[in-house]
């Protein structure tokens, strides 16, 4: 969903992405949005609602197994965020009104950075579903590192953006039941200290990283594993030492 280079700032169009964010038609979605999950699940549960900021700018990182992920996601926050979509889901009636909680295209064409950065310096969060696209085998697929670039380069830019993990799982049989589970911030620092260097080195790593954390969650709130510990690997929640670890060998090699 996500393919743009590190200098999207200044080779990307800044006028083709407008903030068309608005109350009324968000109250109405909102409205609309509770009554069509209430109607398709017997239960929602939410858990680690503590770890979204209540003003502070965010970013959510997700992953997309359902096209209710967005509705789910758009429930539980509770706050205003832009949420980056394929193009292909803002055509219709849906381009019209998915616009008015946020909803942005994922142009590759368009200042992304640029357009995240100013909702962040507004307050507003930003949603991502970084496997690019809806996947229905129940497998985690591989994060594109758009998400990790755009926080990067806020931290970079003295944003506090804070980066927050989630996962969202369905249980269709019997009466369906529906879970939104979000993680702790993920620490920049380790990153952060590589990205002048060698930005898409330490966005990969970060990407990585998500990854992980989103897969652990996964596993917090459905029967399945974690993928991440199908090598045997001991379980672990704090991914960014190991990271800053395979971060500091990356640039040596490539040095």
């Amino acid at each position: 969903m996500i393919r743009f280079g590190f200098c999207m700032k200044e080779s990307r169009n800044s006028k083709l992405l407008v903030d068309r964010k608005n109350w009324l038609g968000a109250a109405f979605l909102d409205l609309v949005n509770e009554i069509v999950l209430r109607f398709k699940f017997r239960r929602i549960e939410v858990y680690g609602r503590e770890n979204v900021p209540a003003s502070d700018p965010f970013i959510l990182v997700s992953n997309h197994s359902s096209r209710f992920d967005g509705l789910m996601v758009l429930r539980a926050l509770r706050r205003k965020a832009n949420y980056m979509v394929s193009p292909a889901e803002l055509s219709g009636y849906q381009g019209v009104t998915l616009p008015w909680v946020g909803a942005f295209p994922a142009n590759p064409k368009a200042d992304l950075i640029g357009f995240a950065q100013e909702g962040f310096r507004k307050g507003d969060g930003l949603v991502v579903f970084p496997e690019g696209t809806v996947y229905y085998d129940g497998i985690l697929h591989s994060f594109k590192p758009g998400a990790a670039r755009i926080a990067l380069s806020a931290h970079r830019d003295g944003i506090p953006v804070k980066v927050i993990p989630a996962s969202i799982m369905y249980e269709w049989e019997g009466p369906a039941v529906a879970r939104i589970i979000f993680g702790e911030p993920v620490d920049l620092s380790a990153y952060s200290a590589h990205f002048e260097k060698k930005p898409l080195i330490a966005a990969r790593n970060l990407s990585d990283s998500l990854y992980r954390e989103v897969a652990e969650l996964r596993s917090e709130i459905s029967a399945r594993p974690s993928i991440a510990y199908l090598g045997g690997e001991k379980p672990c929640r704090s991914w960014v030492q190991q990271y800053e670890q395979e971060i500091d060998q990356a640039f040596e090699k490539t040095a």
